[in-house]
């Protein structure tokens, strides 16, 4: 079974795999609603009216356009929508994640109050809501009554069941060949530490890291060069990780 690296709140991965993205953030000047650019780019609340946490599994796009989530009254406007775009478009991927066990998802059960692992089967039920902020796993239905005792009129209304509250994730870390470094994993590992400011002082962080590169993916050495350029590109804040340029034929 592939090891697992600590856990963090789901919301914190949300942020980092979906808001936090060059594909979305490059857009972000584009708008020029203050309030739209924090709600959206900071905090990734969905650019609608109402309970812009909660982002639908089915049909994220349907949110916006005032699905059966939100009741939005205005379309997306034009600056706004590459960045929606791109972000649903990477809300998908990060689920899809989860699905495929890239990503292990732990809650507490609300019942029972017991934290444990979920089963990748929950994430494919339909009529789901995740709640990114409070990390809740959300099932919606319709219930049906009559408005009254002697009327024929049956009306619908949405009622929302959370199945998993609190959810954190865990990177499943995949097995690595002796001898070859995952500069993808090892990105993704540090930049987590650079969200959370544990990263130690730059001039000190080749000595530090070299060893432990050395442990965790069994290679004999490592290239200076290439980790001088994953170390600019770390400390700098980029969000995607530098890739080695080819040399001119």
């Amino acid at each position: 079974m592939a090891a697992k690296e600590p856990s963090r709140p789901l919301y914190e991965v949300f942020l980092e795999r979906v808001i936090r993205i060059e594909a979305v953030q490059c857009h972000r000047e584009a708008v020029t609603d203050e309030t739209a650019q924090f709600l959206f780019f900071t905090a990734g609340y969905r650019p609608g009216e109402f309970d812009g946490f909660q982002w639908s599994l089915d049909a994220p796009r349907e949110d916006f356009l005032g699905g059966p989530i939100g009741f939005v009254m205005t379309p997306v406007s034009v600056p706004m929508k590459p960045a929606w775009d791109a972000a649903v478009a990477a809300f998908q991927e990060f689920i899809k994640a989860i699905k495929n066990g890239e990503l292990i998802a732990n809650g507490v059960h609300p019942a029972t109050g017991v934290r444990r692992d979920l089963d990748r089967a929950e994430w494919t039920r339909t009529e789901l809501i995740l709640d990114v902020r409070n990390g809740d796993l959300i099932e919606r239905y319709i219930e049906h009554v009559r408005r009254s005792s002697n009327s024929d009129l049956i009306e619908g209304r949405s009622i929302q069941h959370v199945r998993w509250s609190s959810i954190t994730l865990q990177a499943a870390i995949q097995e690595q060949k002796p001898g070859r470094i995952d500069w993808d994993d090892l990105w993704k590992h540090e930049t987590a530490r650079r969200e959370q400011d544990s990263l130690p002082n730059e001039k000190d962080y080749s000595r530090q890291t070299v060893p432990l590169i050395i442990e965790r993916y069994g290679v004999a050495s490592v290239d200076g060069g290439d980790l001088r350029r994953f170390k600019v590109a770390l400390y700098r804040g980029d969000l995607e990780r530098p890739k080695r340029t080819r040399p001119k034929e």
